[in-house]
């Protein structure tokens, strides 16, 4: 429940796989393990505001802008077996494949600590009078 003139955001943050190598990377080896996920190739683009919400709440602005968040092979791996398209969604033997490709290639391509290029996106809302 928000006050009368009360503020919401939407934010969102994705990785951006065009723009960062171990991203892209990353995603690749998802494919190959679940050729059935749809959620790869993000590109930077408005928060999704749905419909509905602009019948109580005025859009005041939306923004994106790119940072670099930094990750340990450790913590992308994990980040990466989040994704919906790996943890939720392989089999215990795909799961299993994905996990040994997956930290080969960090192993190979990445430093200890390294940063991954993501985007957030910014929506704010306000209640309507």
């Amino acid at each position: 429940m928000l006050k009368s003139k009360g503020k919401f955001l939407i934010l969102y943050m994705g990785w951006l796989p065009y723009e960062d190598p171990i991203a892209g990377k990353s995603e690749e080896i998802i494919l190959k393990h679940n050729p059935n996920w749809t959620a790869y190739g993000d590109t930077v683009h408005p928060v999704w505001v749905p419909e509905q919400y602009l019948r109580y709440f005025d859009l005041l602005s939306q923004e994106q802008f790119r940072v670099d968040i930094p990750f340990t092979k450790e913590g992308w791996h994990g980040r990466m077996r989040a994704c919906r398209g790996v943890g939720a969604s392989m089999s215990p033997k795909q799961l299993d494949a994905w996990n040994k490709d997956h930290m080969e290639m960090l192993q190979k391509e990445a430093s200890e600590n390294f940063m991954v290029k993501h985007y957030i996106s910014i929506a704010e809302l306000q209640v309507k009078e």
